[in-house]
């Protein structure tokens, strides 16, 4: 049996979802999986309380890294057994953005330098073995371009029934309105993500085509303030993130979910508004429409006015589209997004024998 033991540490929102489901999987599988957790009270402190388990690491098969930089203990097992690095979203990127960011306190522009060398520094001397991707582009702009395998959000066949359970459970207390158009999105300053004002401008332009719609657009922004705007028929509401539960409620009791990324990547959240029973929309920029896996199972066009147009449509004709676009997408989520159709490149690599 193949010994794996994944390093953890500040796993918080879909970061902690997909490694504890990654977790699981594995251990579906019939691997042996261990998980440690870091509990330092910061990076350094973290750091040194894991080359205390360097001899316990050299014991496994492979060694998961995660929260995209490798804590230290990597350079002492190195070529003892295979290294692997989850990566999760555009580590120098998000980086530069704090660097760069004037109203940052001191203590978390030195946290942000310590990481930026830390990238730097392993991916110099390739302290990888291999790279685990959500997506192409997210390998492309931590520039990864060998080495990789591409692990997408995905569910376990149980979450289809567990979620429908939990979909009746989160509606029926109400909370619809059947005049009016509910659409969801949840948005940051990540640079692959539509900007909140962007996304209003798009759905300013849908409700002028559909007068006789009243629209409502919810914005979850962790930067921004709560607050309302109206523009005649469409009300657009900011909120701050939401707990767990509110945040599925508000989602299961909607009638849209606007994913956020432009590139191919469809996010936790979108997953989930599809086991609720919620179809999803996004705009792609146009150099990712080939590396899609969806066709028409996603309200997705390449240019903005082609997104206008189908949302139009699909407002107008609510009733019709919405139980299609959803049926769809669950069908396409249990068969090229379980977890049998995309572990396969992972297993591969971590089955195969040293040469």
């Amino acid at each position: 049996m193949k010994k794996i033991t994944i390093i953890v540490s500040e796993s918080s929102g879909g970061v902690k979802t997909i490694i504890n489901k990654l977790i699981i999987g594995l251990r579906r599988e019939g691997f042996s999986v261990i998980r440690i957790n870091l509990h330092g009270k910061n990076r350094i402190v973290r750091a040194f309380e894991d080359l205390k388990n360097i001899k316990f690491l050299r014991h496994f098969d492979t060694v998961i890294y995660t929260g995209s930089i490798p804590y230290p203990s990597c350079w002492f097992i190195k070529g003892l057994t295979k290294i692997l690095i989850f990566l999760h979203g555009f580590v120098v990127y998000e980086i530069m953005s704090v660097l760069n960011d004037p109203c940052a306190p001191l203590r978390t522009k030195i946290k942000s330098l310590y990481l930026l060398q830390s990238w730097n520094l392993n991916r110099l001397l390739g302290c990888a073995d291999l790279y685990i991707c959500h997506s192409l582009t997210t390998c492309e702009m931590n520039g990864i371009d060998e080495d990789f395998i591409l692990l997408p959000q995905f569910i376990f066949p149980e979450e289809t029934e567990s979620y429908s359970k939990l979909c009746s459970i989160l509606t029926k207390d109400g909370g619809f309105s059947y005049n009016e158009v509910k659409i969801v999105t949840y948005t940051s300053a990540a640079p692959r993500f539509l900007e909140p004002y962007y996304i209003i401008k798009l759905m300013i332009s849908i409700s002028k085509r559909v007068p006789s719609k009243k629209i409502q657009l919810l914005v979850i922004d962790p930067r921004a303030k709560e607050g309302q705007e109206e523009y005649d028929n469409l009300k657009v509401k900011f909120i701050k993130p939401l707990p767990r539960h509110r945040f599925l409620q508000l989602l299961a009791q909607a009638d849209l979910y606007l994913e956020r990324c432009i590139d191919e990547e469809l996010g936790l959240t979108s997953i989930e508004a599809v086991l609720l029973g919620i179809p999803v929309a996004k705009l792609t920029h146009p150099k990712y429409v080939e590396r899609q896996d969806y066709k028409d199972e996603v309200l997705w066009a390449s240019s903005p006015q082609k997104f206008i147009d189908m949302l139009s449509d699909y407002v107008r004709h609510l009733d019709y589209w919405k139980s299609y676009y959803a049926k769809k997408l669950q069908n396409f989520l249990t068969t090229r997004r379980s977890w049998d159709y995309v572990k396969i490149p992972l297993l591969k690599y971590i089955s195969l024998d040293p040469s």
